[in-house]
Formats: C-alpha cells, sequence, structure tokens
C-alpha cells in the first residue's frame, strides 16, 4: 500500500509538471527543517457533577514538532512535504499531519493526511487564548454527556470524525478575494493505509470556499464549507449518510476583531471511527479580540447540541470565556484563560465547572 499512494503522487507530480513546461530538476534536493509549538499549561478546575468531583490543579502539555521542507524546480514549480509529531503521548495518534504538496501557477494540491478543504478554509470567533471553538474545554471541565466532539456539539469545524484521513486536496490561486477548495476522502480512517472496508464511512467529498479583503482600514474575511460522505455498505439500519454545512466570519477595524461561526452535521459515529454516538447536531459562535502594543484580550461564547445521543436523549454544551495573551518575546508567549462550561444531557448526565488556565507558548 505504501508504493501504490507514492505511485499516486508521483504520477500526478509528473502530470502537473509537463502539464507546465515539460521534465524540470530541482537546483538542490529538499532540506529538512524543524519549526512547531509547544505549549505547558497549568491551572485550577472546579467541576459540579453528579458522579464525583473532579477539582483541583493540574498541568497539561500541548504540542507538535514539524518537519517541514521545500523545492522548486527550474520551471517555478514548488514540491514540499510536511510531518507533524505530536509532543506528548496520550490515547491519540502520534503523527499529527503528514502530506506532500505541489504549488505553482495552476494553485495547491496536498496529499497525505490533513485536515480537509472546508476545515482549512474555515473562519470563527477570534480567540486569544485557550479556545473556546474546537479546543480541550472538558480536559477541565469534564463531559458526561457521550457527546461526540467531531459534531458541532463542541466544534463549526467540520470533521465528523475524518479530520487525519488520507486524502487528496486542491486549492485555486486567490482571485480577487476569493479562494476555493476542495477535498476527495475514500475513507474516514485515521493514518490508515489498509485497504477501504465496507463498515466505515466512505467516499467524501469536502469544498470549501473563503473571501479575504481589506477595504481602507477594514479587513474582512467570510468562509462557508460543506461535507458529506456515503454511509456504510451493511451499515445497520438507522445510520445516516455523514452531511455538515458551516459559516464563518471575521472583521477587523482599528484593533479589533469581531466574528463568529455556525456548524450543522449529520451521521452517526459507529459508521466513522468513533464510537456508536450521533452528529446530528448544530452549533455557533461568536466573539471578540482586541490588540494593543503586545497584548491581546478577547471575550468567546459556543453554543452547541446533539439529538439522540449515547446519552439516550439530547445534548446540549455552553462554554464562555476571557482570555488574554502577551508576547514577551519572539516566539515566546504568555496565555491566560478564565472559562465556564456547562453540560447537559436527557439522562440527566450533567456537569457545570469553571477553570482558570495560564500557559507559555513557545513558536519556533
Amino acid at each position: 500500500m505504501h508504493a501504490r499512494r507514492l505511485s499516486l503522487a508521483a504520477t500526478m507530480a509528473l502530470l502537473t509538471s509537463t502539464a507546465i513546461s515539460g521534465t524540470s530538476h530541482a537546483a538542490e534536493k529538499i532540506q529538512i527543517g524543524i519549526g512547531g509549538e509547544f505549549v505547558q499549561y497549568f491551572g485550577y478546575a472546579e467541576n459540579d457533577t453528579n458522579t464525583g468531583d473532579f477539582d483541583g490543579f493540574d498541568v497539561y502539555s500541548d504540542g507538535v514538532l514539524e518537519f517541514a521542507g521545500e523545492t522548486t524546480l527550474d520551471n517555478g514549480l514548488m514540491f514540499g512535504v510536511t510531518v507533524g509529531l505530536f509532543t506528548y503521548t496520550d490515547t491519540e495518534d502520534q503523527i499529527d499531519d503528514s502530506y506532500l504538496y505541489s504549488e505553482g501557477n495552476f494553485g495547491r494540491v496536498e496529499i497525505g493526511d490533513r485536515d480537509n478543504a472546508a476545515a482549512l478554509m474555515h473562519y470563527a470567533a477570534p480567540d486569544v487564548g485557550f479556545g473556546v471553538n474546537d479546543s480541550d474545554v472538558s480536559d477541565w471541565v469534564v463531559n458526561l454527556t457521550g457527546a461526540n466532539e467531531d459534531s458541532a456539539f463542541q466544534s463549526t469545524y467540520l470533521y465528523l470524525g475524518e479530520d487525519k484521513a488520507t486524502k487528496i486536496s486542491y486549492f485555486t490561486p486567490r482571485f480577487e478575494g476569493f479562494q476555493f477548495g476542495a477535498s476527495f476522502i475514500p475513507e474516514f480512517e485515521r493514518n490508515s493505509n489498509v485497504q477501504p472496508s465496507d463498515d466505515l464511512y466512505n467516499s467524501g467529498m469536502a469544498f470549501g470556499v473563503n473571501y479575504v479583503n481589506s477595504f481602507g482600514d477594514v479587513e474582512l474575511a467570510l468562509s462557508a464549507g460543506y461535507l458529506r460522505a456515503d454511509k456504510p455498505d451493511n451499515a445497520a439500519t438507522g445510520i445516516e449518510d455523514a452531511e455538515g454545512y458551516s459559516f464563518g466570519g471575521n472583521i477587523g477595524y482599528a484593533g479589533f476583531t469581531f466574528g463568529g461561526s455556525y456548524a450543522d452535521t449529520q451521521g452517526n459515529g459507529s459508521g466513522g471511527t468513533d464510537s456508536a454516538v450521533s452528529f446530528d447536531g448544530r452549533g455557533f459562535d461568536v466573539g471578540a479580540a482586541y490588540a494593543f502594543g503586545d497584548a491581546q484580550v478577547s471575550l468567546s461564547y459556543y453554543r452547541g447540541e446533539v439529538a439522540d445521543s449515547a446519552a439516550a436523549g439530547d445534548s446540549k454544551h455552553e462554554t464562555i470565556m476571557l482570555s488574554g495573551a502577551y508576547d514577551l518575546g519572539p516566539g515566546v508567549t504568555a496565555t491566560a484563560s478564565i472559562f465556564r462550561s456547562k453540560f447537559e444531557a436527557d439522562n440527566g448526565a450533567d456537569n457545570e465547572g469553571w477553570a482558570a488556565i495560564s500557559g507559555i507558548v513557545l513558536s519556533f
């Protein structure tokens, strides 16, 4: 399977290069550099649960090492590779993104394990700290509902369990502020080279579009995305095709940024790679941020819900977060966030709590 995937990438590269200007050789081989980000958080959380208390101080690590390099051929066509390695280990995969790309006047092609075009081109509410959208708030305020975080319950980014599935994506050049993107996802399984099977969502397609432009001192960014996939051929009764759409936008002026997003998702986790939960939900976020000198502050809010989850009923989630950040120097940022989250399920698996977190972010 590895040889088959490399052959596909090589064939596409050859076709693209030939279409532009025939055979060409790079001046030198790709040189790999190391970059990335490392974050160390320290914070305190209190949870009001009906199954026990989760209170106290904690230390939380996050980060990724990015190995990347690219080369430009004599004809101007660029080829590159990016591989991300998580700096910590838990139940998640050790490898983050891992993909090859080619870029030129035709646009950009990516092949490998990376987010789909709808997610990559999405805009959401600004947040300068821990993050209210598609973040790890449930690591501090425990989610007991069983609702899936890949649905709109906690994220307006369209994943539905396929965020690290191997795919091919194409992005057009930006024209008059507009850019379009599309992804083909053979199967919704993370980091797997086995032959697609009949027990996973398959034949997935994602489409994204955004518009980025400035009008004097006003900066505007708008986005829309769509994702769908076929249910497994041997799917049990009640399993639906996976589908989702999203909208988002930011507007900035005089140091202020206002923004928000909305997503609606459908499907069943048992048709993808996660546990047998429902993706039938919707969520939105709104927020504002202000930058002054080396400092930034933000206030953001997220609300999501999902129907017919593993909790035997509907589940709801709300988080409000106040964050701040200060650049201590090149590549060194201090952050702090305080937030309150509430998780509710029809079966009574509820929890409400708050957390205060500080962190140091190292970018390199």
